[in-house]
């Protein structure tokens, strides 16, 4: 394990304003990592999808820090290759963005609907200066902890609010918390404070696997009892999620694992991956008929299954048409005239797998004569909509860069290739619990980034 080891403060730095410094930082710590899994925030109601997670208040704090930093160093320090590629990544949007405009201009389409197109690219392109505001932020927070036991307690502390958080919510269900959600309608799954279960495994994977890698740092029954205490809280989190989602992509994550690290020229992890072989099988044979049916209900009668695949089409389409992405605006209008390709694709592809011939798609056409919604229910295919073919290097780049960095710990590995997977299915704008844990990564794992100041670079330990 390759992990740039936290070192400890002098000792008397633990009693009197060096002991209260430390509280308060764990204290400012704890709060980050509460606000970063709070995504249905009531402030949507006023300002939209922005302030669905309340890491959006924050940007005074993040635009001081930055300004401190400024003028501590004298130039914008990008500490890791993540948060430089994040950084070209957003340069781009604003120039494909401000081409594309202009070019409507040009047809006379200063508008969508009621959406004007350069305050929609503006709008869109704050999510993303938000998201790298937020990541140097954390990191500069991980850099301030010289001690891992006080990093670990403030994951422990988290993750045991989670615990209770996910305890209610079955106890009371489906009118758990109304009070912290943006709508009081009952909800039947387990959600956390997101707003849909579909959004809640990737921060039950995030939390736990930091939870559990920083356990290793403990000894004797404390690791042990950490470990087992991790485990709990995922398994609980398992038996109780009503994803069909996260279930699929968690079993994608353990074949990925153990291809990755187990030696199969060794007969012991040649019958281990025959006893997982076996149990997928029985796991497919067992729920596949219920999944299926579930499945099939959602195509038939529903609207979710078929909107997220029409509108990854959607996005296909017009890079297909745009390979170098149309920008956070100008997407709209490429937006809206891809909708009947998509909805004929559906239909011949919904028939030749499944032998269906009627499908709901009603909110799918919605999107042809509306201006509200419009996106890809997917965070990778909406982020290559914007960005084309360079939004494929960029998403090459960083998973590129952050498994090498992983893969010699199995468990941020398993998380990592979790949450790359769940890319195919969530939103990235508001999911600050994966950029959490892709800064978690870049800041602690792997060498030292000579961009990083010399202050804030811990020492390694092997």
């Amino acid at each position: 394990m390759n992990l740039r080891m936290l070192t400890s403060r002098p000792a008397e730095e633990g009693t009197g304003r060096g002991g209260l410094s430390k509280l308060l930082l764990s204290a400012y710590l704890c709060f980050m990592l509460l606000l970063t899994v709070y995504q249905d925030f009531p402030l949507a109601n006023a300002i939209g999808e922005i302030g669905r997670s309340p890491i959006i208040l924050m940007l005074p704090v993040f635009l001081f820090c930055e300004a401190a930093m400024l003028a501590k160093h004298k130039r914008v320090v990008l500490g890791t290759p993540f948060q430089k590629y994040l950084a070209a990544f957003i340069c781009y949007l604003w120039v494909i963005s401000l081409i594309y405009i202009f070019a409507e201009f040009l047809k006379g389409t200063y508008s969508f609907g009621s959406e004007n197109l350069l305050g929609k690219a503006v709008k869109v392109l704050i999510y993303f200066v938000v998201i790298l505001l937020y990541i140097r932020h954390m990191s500069l927070l991980f850099s301030k902890f010289r001690s891992y036991k006080a990093l670990y307690g403030c994951f422990l502390l988290v993750v045991t609010v989670l615990l209770l958080i996910m305890s209610v919510e079955l106890a009371t269900m489906p009118n758990a918390f109304p009070f912290l959600h943006s709508g009081s309608n009952p909800y039947w799954r387990v959600r956390l404070l997101t707003s849909e279960s579909s959004t809640t495994g990737s921060i039950v994977v995030v939390y736990t696997a930091i939870l559990i890698f920083l356990s290793s740092q403990l000894k004797g029954a404390a690791k042990l009892l950490s470990y087992a205490y991790g485990a709990f809280f995922f398994l609980f989190y398992l038996m109780n999620t009503g994803s069909k989602g996260f279930m699929i992509v968690s079993m994608l994550t353990m074949v990925v694992t153990m291809v990755k690290f187990l030696d199969f020229r060794k007969k012991k992890n040649f019958f281990l991956l025959l006893a997982v072989i076996a149990a997928m099988y029985l796991f497919i044979a067992n729920f596949s008929a219920g999944l299926i049916s579930s499945f099939n209900n959602d195509i038939e009668n529903y609207t979710s299954s078929s909107t997220r695949l029409g509108t990854i089409i959607i996005a296909v389409a017009t890079v297909i048409q745009q390979p170098f992405g149309v920008g956070t605006g100008a997407y709209l209008t490429f937006f809206q005239q891809n909708v009947d390709i998509a909805v004929n694709l559906l239909g011949k592809l919904y028939y030749k797998l499944f032998g269906m011939s009627q499908i709901n798609t009603s909110e799918l056409m919605t999107y042809s004569d509306s201006d509200k919604n419009l996106g890809v229910k997917s965070g990778l295919f909406q982020w290559i909509m914007f960005g084309g073919l360079f939004s494929v290097a960029y998403f090459y780049l960083i998973a590129r860069n952050l498994i090498a960095k992983v893969k010699s710990n199995s468990i941020l590995f398993m998380a990592l290739i979790n949450i790359l997977l769940t890319l195919l299915f969530v939103a990235l704008e508001i999911k600050y619990e994966i950029w959490l844990l892709f800064a978690f990564i870049s800041f602690f794992l792997g060498p030292a980034d000579s961009e990083q100041p010399a202050s804030q670079k811990p020492e390694v330990a092997q």
